[in-house]
């Protein structure tokens, strides 16, 4: 008996025109496949940035990263890899399926963020993104590579045939990624439609588009759930309904809106009677509010509730370095603040007559802090990058400045641009000779990345004096570390006497203008000051140079983490996973 020999699947040729010979595509429908394959991947690789920030309010940008790029490398070429395996269990028309998921996403995403608390910031991402984004990933890509089977460009070279699809689509997956990562905030709340949920819809509308069905149809209890029921949609509807839901909690939203910094909102304590500004998954700042009951206490205006921002005002308490110089008074001052918050430190300078400039990048930021916290008009505000602000004035308007304020940080993490070395020497050189500087920073004294910040700080300004926040907890341990406020106190000029060329004079009552909170915490305590070896210039100690922020940017991981488990003590979880 003779056996038929075994023959290998030819691809179909192209034929330019329709009807040509069977098996043959016509090179209208292998534009028209490539087209779609192309759309794909563009969808696929913005989706990358529209699911972090998704994510971003509930875990933070840092932790929400911590996996992210592994896995999108991972994916993009497992469905190349698998795409034989793969097509034996997925239907052909698969790519139909994809809009639907698509739609689906905000929804499983709001029933997956409840689970926050217990999924943590390492890995709740991570198994969000694994039923979310990442399979939105794969089917995309598997999809174009179907799409792509009849490119043959075998006869250029038959190994880059094989694997040109695959490079291919991983490059355009990840380029956009990358790129829309950094382009796409610049644009968050521009747009009532630009919004992090509005985002969510316009993939599956595109992808509907893309890959037309009636199978759209399963996604429609999605779209309701989106419109109707999700807080996260942006609505006056929506906003009701997360009011209903948080007053169970005993808060309140009084205004949210998305911007280039992250998600902002203004919340407030029915109970407890503060008020908050929150960005994306940590506090800019808060207020206890003027009670019947603490007003018979005493208190006579809105408090800071974190003391670090009082101690920023100790700025103006360090005293002249030279016995014969002559103080200026406040109102010949200027001083100049990097980082707005609620804008409780340049509140209490223009309050001293000081001719107050704050560099603040969000306009939201300077909005929500003017509306709800009662930022004094009686300054100038430069909405701007702090980096460009001050590399443009220290050069046309050095020596400009008696005091400067230096408060950026916020979500775990700070932008590491305003921490280099040629950042803090654009600080010295717009201070006045007998200028100050106070530098907030968050950060765990045991880790790496603190150490790098302090030594760069101490480079440029070697009269330095470091302060904590609070008393250090007894029971700090590797895994609940000394996550602290900082503050450093540092002037241009020590004469030879390091540390000590620093002293700060005693408050008076003017000083503290009638708060508690600046009278219990304004003057930096002794038993808190910090010691920090520094081991001087020239020592070869790393410091942190403009090009060269990558370490740091990888250091920040695990204070982003410790930060995240801190901000989930201070307000419930509730809170961080409405938003």
């Amino acid at each position: 008996m003779s056996s038929r020999p075994k023959t290998t699947p030819r691809k179909p040729k192209v034929a330019w025109e329709s009807g040509q010979s069977a098996g043959s595509i016509t090179i209208k429908t292998l534009l028209k496949n490539i087209g779609r394959a192309a759309a794909l991947l563009v969808v696929a690789g913005v989706s990358s940035p529209v699911s972090q920030l998704s994510l971003s309010p509930v875990y933070g940008s840092i932790p929400a990263s911590l996996y992210h790029q592994r896995a999108i490398i991972t994916i993009a070429l497992l469905a190349f890899m698998s795409k034989s395996y793969l097509k034996k269990y997925l239907p052909g028309n698969i790519s139909e399926y994809i809009a639907v998921l698509a739609y689906w996403i905000p929804t499983i995403q709001f029933f997956l963020f409840q689970y926050s608390s217990q999924m943590g910031p390492e890995y709740g991402p991570l198994i969000t993104e694994f039923v979310t984004y990442l399979p939105l990933l794969l089917l995309c890509v598997y999809s174009a590579g179907q799409l792509l089977e009849d490119l043959d460009l075998s006869k250029f070279n038959p190994i880059a045939a094989e694997m040109a699809p695959a490079v291919g689509s991983y490059v355009i997956v990840s380029f956009l990624s990358k790129n829309f990562t950094s382009i796409l905030p610049q644009y968050i709340g521009t747009h009532p439609s630009l919004n992090r949920v509005g985002l969510q819809l316009g993939v599956g509308s595109i992808l509907s588009v893309i890959s037309p069905s009636r199978l759209i149809l399963l996604a429609l209890p999605a779209i309701l759930h989106t419109l109707r029921a999700n807080p996260h949609y942006s609505s006056g509807r929506a906003v009701g309904l997360l009011n209903s839901t948080l007053q169970t909690q005993n808060f309140m939203l009084l205004e949210r809106q998305e911007s280039l910094t992250g998600y902002l909102s203004v919340l407030e304590s029915s109970d407890t009677k503060f008020r908050i500004l929150r960005c994306d998954h940590s506090l800019l700042g808060g207020d206890w509010l003027v009670t019947p009951e603490r007003a018979s206490q005493g208190q006579t205006l809105p408090e800071p509730i974190f003391s670090v921002f009082a101690m920023l005002e100790a700025v103006r308490l360090v005293e002249a370095q030279e016995a014969e110089t002559e103080s200026k008074p406040d109102s010949e001052k200027s001083a100049l603040v990097i980082g707005l918050g609620i804008g409780t430190a340049p509140n209490a300078l223009i309050a001293h007559g000081i001719n107050t400039t704050v560099v603040e990048l969000d306009p939201v930021v300077h909005y929500f802090a003017t509306k709800y916290f009662n930022l004094s008009a009686n300054h100038i505000a430069a909405i701007d990058d702090a980096v460009f602000y001050v590399d443009e004035k220290s050069r046309s308007q050095p020596a400009s400045f008696d005091y400067i304020i230096h408060d950026v940080f916020t979500g775990g993490a700070e932008p590491v641009m305003l921490f280099t070395v040629e950042f803090f020497e654009g600080l010295r050189n717009l201070l006045t000779d007998d200028g100050v500087v106070a530098i907030n920073y968050a950060g765990d004294l045991s880790l790496p990345s603190t150490q790098l910040i302090l030594s760069t700080i101490h480079t440029i300004f070697p009269a330095c004096r470091l302060f904590r926040d609070n008393p250090p907890q007894p029971s700090s341990t590797p895994d609940s570390p000394d996550f602290i406020n900082m503050v450093l106190f540092c002037v241009k000029r020590d004469h030879g006497r390091g540390r000590f060329a620093i002293n700060f004079r005693q408050p008076t009552e003017d000083d503290f203008r009638g708060s508690l909170a600046r009278r219990n915490y304004l003057m930096p305590k002794p038993e808190l000051e910090i010691s920090f070896e520094w081991k001087g210039m020239g020592s070869g100690e790393k410091v942190l140079r403009r090009g060269e922020t990558g370490d740091l940017e990888a250091m920040q991981k695990r204070g982003a983490v410790s930060h995240w488990k801190i901000m989930r003590t201070v307000v419930p979880g509730r809170l961080w996973e409405l938003w």
